[in-house]
């Protein structure tokens, strides 16, 4: 995967990574790269029978879908919840392989243009997700980014062990605003993300760009043009 310049070479991404401090925020799945990687993950634990929570019994996949048709919110917490049992260095174990396999093929070429040339500038980035907090830091680590900077949806540990108690926020639409306040203490002058779920932090960014791609709600992009947001084409033209 060669990394494009075309997001990095439009004027309001140059002027909002030159402001000063800059920070820039990202979404991930769909955003940074094709595909959920937290979707991914699950499907992987599920497959390898590695989860023992009894929330698990039966197709995980089909309650997990379910559960998000009901609530998007919600059922991205219970895709973490249901890891309850495992402990937190096999979870940590299983991510960091998981994202040493995915991140490199599933990078959207012209994010990896903006996040070299973030780094190349000093700008702090961040990603902010609804997937899980250990697959994300993981997926961090494989960018060159500090995992202290990807946020994602958490359960509390008990003696090394995950137990299905969400740490609020679930990062998720207000959620990463409130993640982004708490861990960032202000918000960014660059955010992007490519669905409803990132509306509140593109709103709240100095420069929301929305990374547009086939699974992109038209609805969604609507909004983006109606509120003046940039909308860039993840692939090439």
């Amino acid at each position: 995967m060669e990394p494009s310049k075309r997001f990095v070479d439009h004027p309001r991404i140059q002027a909002a990574l030159a402001a000063p401090g800059a920070v820039w925020v990202t979404d991930a799945d769909g955003t940074l790269w094709a595909d959920d990687i937290g979707e991914g993950f699950l499907r992987a634990l599920a497959r390898d029978g590695a989860l023992r929570s009894p929330e698990a019994q039966g197709d995980v996949w089909a309650a997990y879908e379910a559960r998000v048709r009901a609530d998007k919110a919600a059922g991205y917490a219970w895709a973490v919840q249901v890891m309850a049992g495992m402990t937190e260095a096999e979870v940590e174990r299983r991510a960091e392989a998981y994202a040493q396999a995915f991140v490199p093929r599933h990078l959207h070429p012209a994010m990896a243009g903006l996040l070299a040339e973030a780094s190349e500038r000093g700008v702090e980035t961040w990603i902010v997700s609804a997937s899980n907090a250990w697959v994300v830091r993981a997926a961090a680590r494989v960018l060159g980014l500090p995992p202290a900077r990807a946020l994602g949806i958490r359960v509390a540990v008990e003696d090394g062990v995950l137990t299905d108690r969400v740490v609020p926020p679930v990062t998720y639409a207000d959620g990463k605003v409130a993640a982004l306040r708490a861990g960032l203490g202000r918000m960014p002058s660059l955010a992007s993300g490519d669905s409803r779920g990132d509306a509140e932090m593109l709103a709240a960014a100095g420069t929301p760009l929305v990374v547009r791609h086939a699974g992109v709600d038209p609805a969604f992009l609507d909004r983006a043009s109606a509120s003046g947001w940039l909308v860039l084409d993840a692939a090439e033209p």
